[in-house]
């Protein structure tokens, strides 16, 4: 049947009477018959214009679906009110399908002396249900028809079949059995296409496809082929093949189904089976399937706990040769029945076997000494404040082949007395130990009630391998009054007319005994001239590179702690920057003050390391002070540290001995501060030249002795390093001057103390004949400032 749908709509409108009523305002060929819209007419009532529309096939039979092999004809009927045809008007139309393929392309057409027009209906690349509109115009009127239609799923144009290596179809692959994918294509009259690109894919994530690409072109058959390799599981998957002839896609796929055989692990083979320290094994399996070797390669896992624990390794994973994997095991200090692991997985299942390799233990090679977790410690009822009285030593046992060796026998003992104890209580223990995994082994060193040096002895049971630890120190680790002393590295800086780096002042510590004080001691400081870092830790190291101008040792960033302060700036000692700046002091001197946390100074009498009654010791007030004015007593407004409970920071002793040596019973303080000050010079850089005698002479031939002294404006020595440089001129000749250069020198003054600035004897040579002459004296500082001084020598 088919399957048309007439749009009829009234041509000019109304139905009254009037010059235009019932009229249709046709082309040139219109009927004559039709009133004209543009004359003098009766009214007559208007009757509709007709649009029809159909879909026809190439015989022209009516139609409702097309497809690519298929297309179709939209007939377009036009006729007046009166059913007569109307020629010459044009149609146009439209589907909405977006992808169909209209002929004329534009999908307008003009109709006939019958009152027909026909445009081609070409399916796109959709599938569906669609309407196409058809539109005409007639005068003022617009006449319009629909129909629908359907366009059918395009017969694929690839086919895809699986085949085995023989060209046998199959559903199936294995890793022993591998497919072939092969995708014919074909036009829509059934003829082979070439140079088609075809693509495989499979919902088999781990299928491997060859090539990789999973991609061919088409031969001369119009057969394209990939092949078709299992993946790492079992299961039912879809291959599927893509391909584009022209603009329109098409595609096949098939299942298919992937299997493994059931695989299992022969026994280990070990050579040797008994493996010596530090040696080499070859570990072998066979992977096996149905009791054969299981040909295609697969990769072997090897393990151990030894393995695990870094005491052996083993080359793994290993690939299978016809069925057989071999790695090497290399000992590594194991020395124990090692379980060997091997395992291997095929889709998604994994099998393993063990077997067990002996390594013998290796025999100690070495032994050597790793560290001590502190070189200072205290005596024994002295510790607290951050010192402890005791260290842990740590050794290793190493094998020839440098691998650590566990379970040796190794025993201890101090190396003065070859016992485990020494004179004053100091004591060792445990006095043997068993090296654990990482060859290691230690033991405790207490202190005594003696300040000494020791070191400890290991040996290795049953051996003659023995070695000695670093040196301890016992001692108090608390610095006292009697043993704090500070030094500057230059006490006369360039630093009255410049902000800049003056000085290094570094501070030494020692405790009763005279040890240097432990690392970490801290020490604050403070000035009253220029600035000074706050504080520093003995045996703190600047880091590498640093240089006096921009690092401060022991007090940079990112400076890191030594364990000893022997390899530091110094024993005991830590150091800080000064730098000369505001406030200045006008005669240019400067006072430093360093402080820490220590003890009194004790004489001890009977020589039993212990204050007993009867000792003295120095009682030290709690208050401490820097001395800004030099007098050598507290003045008002100069700093003072401490209780100061008489307002005059002289708060007195407590008549008590304070320090770590004190008996027990004794309930005092164990710390106080301890103190010392520097005095420093902040020189002017422009110097002041005075000349004696003032009107030097000299006689021909002999010599002019002139006393020259060189001081800042304030009358300070000038900085250090300053050159003075001496000239003589007789006329316009040289005459000698000596010493004809002079560095001025650098000088540390106490605090109260002066500096005199230094006067040289210049002695000039006097020229064969009588004339006048000219010293000049010319003085340049270390920062660059030159001054020029002259006298007339008669």
């Amino acid at each position: 049947m088919a399957a048309v749908l007439a749009s009829l709509l009234t041509a000019c409108g109304g139905g009254g009477g009037g010059p235009s009523g019932g009229c249709v305002t046709l082309d040139a060929g219109r009927d004559p018959a039709l009133p004209s819209c543009g004359g003098t007419t009766s009214s007559t009532p208007s009757t509709a214009s007709t649009l029809a529309m159909a879909l026809t096939d190439a015989s022209g039979a009516a139609i409702t679906a097309i497809s690519q092999q298929r297309s179709g004809t939209l007939v377009l009927t036009l006729k007046d009110a009166r059913g007569v045809a109307v020629p010459n008007v044009t149609i146009t139309v439209t589907t909405t399908d977006k992808t169909a393929v209209l002929s004329p392309a534009a999908g307008s057409a003009l109709t006939d002396a019958s009152g027909v027009a026909k445009i081609g209906l070409n399916a796109g690349t959709q599938a569906g249900a669609f309407t196409a509109t058809a539109t005409a115009v007639l005068g003022t009127a617009s006449l319009t028809a629909q129909i629908s239609y359907a366009v059918s799923a395009p017969a694929s144009m690839v086919a895809l079949t699986l085949t085995d290596a023989a060209g046998a179809a199959t559903s199936a692959i294995s890793p022993e059995r591998s497919g072939t994918l092969n995708a014919t294509v074909r036009d829509n009259a059934g003829v082979p296409q070439q140079n088609v690109a075809v693509t495989f894919t499979s919902s088999d994530k781990t299928a491997v496809m060859d090539p990789p690409s999973g991609t061919a072109l088409t031969n001369a058959s119009g057969v394209a082929k990939v092949g078709l390799l299992a993946g790492t599981q079992a299961g039912a998957y879809t291959a599927q093949a893509a391909a584009n002839l022209g603009s329109v896609p098409s595609s096949a796929s098939l299942n298919y189904s992937v299997a493994f055989k059931v695989l299992t692990l022969s026994s280990m083979s070990m050579t040797p089976s008994t493996l010596s320290a530090g040696g080499n094994a070859s570990i072998t399996v066979t992977v096996l399937s149905d009791g054969t070797p299981y040909q295609p390669v697969l990769p072997v896992t090897f393990t151990s706990p030894c393995v695990s624990a870094g005491k052996a390794a083993i080359g793994s994973p290993v690939l299978t040769q016809n069925g057989v994997a071999t790695a090497s095991y290399s000992d590594r200090g194991c020395g124990v029945a090692d379980v060997i692991t091997a395992s291997v997985a095929l889709g998604g299942t994994t099998v393993t076997k063990t077997g067990i390799l002996t390594v013998l233990p290796a025999a100690a090679g070495s032994l050597k000494f790793i560290n001590a977790n502190s070189t200072n410690i205290s005596l024994k009822g002295t510790g607290g404040f951050g010192r402890q009285e005791f260290s842990t030593l740590t050794f290793q046992v190493m094998d020839v082949t440098g691998n650590p060796v566990s379970g040796k026998q190794i025993d201890f003992l101090f190396a003065d007395t070859t016992r485990t104890d020494t004179v004053g209580g100091l004591t060792l223990s445990p006095s043997s130990a068993t090296s654990a995994a990482d060859g290691t082994v230690t033991t405790l060193v207490t202190a005594g009630t003696i300040p000494t040096s020791v070191r400890v002895v290991a040996t290795v049971r049953g051996t003659t391998l023995t070695t000695l630890s670093n040196i301890l120190v016992i001692s108090t680790g608390v610095p006292d009054q009697a043993h704090i002393s500070l030094s500057s590295s230059t006490g006369n800086c360039e630093g009255r007319d410049f902000d800049q780096h003056c000085t290094f002042i570094t501070v030494a510590l020692g405790d009763h005994f005279g040890n240097p004080a432990p690392d970490g001691t801290a020490v604050n400081f403070t000035t009253n001239s220029g600035t000074i870092g706050a504080s520093c830790v003995t045996g703190s190291l600047p880091p590498p590179g640093a240089t006096p101008d921009n690092v401060v040792p022991g007090v940079s960033p990112g400076t890191s702690q030594t364990t000893n302060s022997r390899v530091g700036p110094g024993s005991g000692t830590c150091t800080v920057e000064l730098r000369s700046g505001a406030p200045r002091n006008p005669n240019g001197k400067v006072v430093v003050l360093a402080y820490a946390l220590g003890e009194e100074t004790l004489f001890d009498a009977n020589g039993n390391n212990v204050y007993d009654n009867g000792d003295s010791f120095t009682d030290l007030s709690p208050d401490i002070y820097r001395d800004d004015d030099e007098n050598h007593a507290w003045s008002p407004g100069e700093r003072c540290i401490g209780p100061n409970t008489n307002s005059r920071c002289s708060s007195p002793g407590d008549g008590v001995y304070n320090g770590v040596l004190r008996s027990p019973a004794t309930f005092s303080p164990q710390v106080q501060y301890i103190s010392a000050q520097l005095g420093e010079i902040f020189s002017g850089s422009n110097a002041n030249i005075v000349f004696s005698p003032a009107a030097p002479e000299c006689n021909a031939n002999l010599t002019a002795d002139i006393m020259v002294t060189v001081k800042d404006v304030v009358g300070n020595i000038m900085p250090a390093g300053t050159v003075v440089s001496m000239t003589a001129l007789f006329g316009a000749s040289g005459a000698p001057a000596s010493p004809s250069t002079i560095k001025i020198p650098n000088v540390v003054r106490p605090v109260g103390g002066n500096i005199i600035p230094p006067s040289y004897l210049i002695t000039v040579g006097c020229p064969t004949q009588t004339s006048k002459g000219k010293l000049t004296v010319t003085v340049v500082t270390p920062g660059g400032t030159t001054s020029i001084g002259n006298i007339t020598i008669n």
